[in-house]
Order: C-alpha cells, then sequence, then structure tokens
C-alpha cells in the first residue's frame, strides 16, 4: 500500500484532533488495503478507526457502540 504505517498513523491523529480533541491514536494493524487503529481517552481505548492505505481517508467507527473490553487470541 502506498499509506505507509506511520503515515496512516499520523492521519488519524491530525483527524482526530479536528473532530475529536483530547482523543489519540494507538499503533495500527494492518489489514487488506486499509489500516485499523484504536482510540484512546486518557490512554484507555474509547474506540476505533481506519485509514485507507491507497487513499489515506479516515472513517471513525461509530457502529461499534461504547467499547466494553477486548481480547487478544494467540496461536
Amino acid at each position: 500500500m502506498p499509506v505507509t504505517t506511520e503515515q496512516a498513523k499520523s492521519l488519524a491523529q491530525r483527524f482526530l484532533d479536528t473532530q475529536l480533541p483530547g482523543i489519540m491514536v494507538a499503533d495500527a494493524d494492518t489489514f487488506y488495503g486499509y489500516y485499523t487503529l484504536h482510540t484512546l481517552r486518557n490512554g484507555q481505548v474509547e474506540g476505533m478507526l481506519s485509514v485507507n492505505g491507497y487513499t489515506g481517508a479516515v472513517w471513525y467507527h461509530t457502529w461499534h457502540g461504547t467499547f466494553i473490553s477486548m481480547k487478544e487470541f494467540r496461536d
């Protein structure tokens, strides 16, 4: 993808700075054609957004509802 992980993180933070001041991004997870980043309020996950890996377009995931918890599964 032409948009790098670091560029995706920067684009996401710029979006948050204008749309949701005070919210920060965590590291980006790479998927096919896009990156997904958790959003943080006071260091705690509060939601997520994605960045298109080709255009740099950012979209905030409003359809998930309130964040409750997260589990990581390992192979």
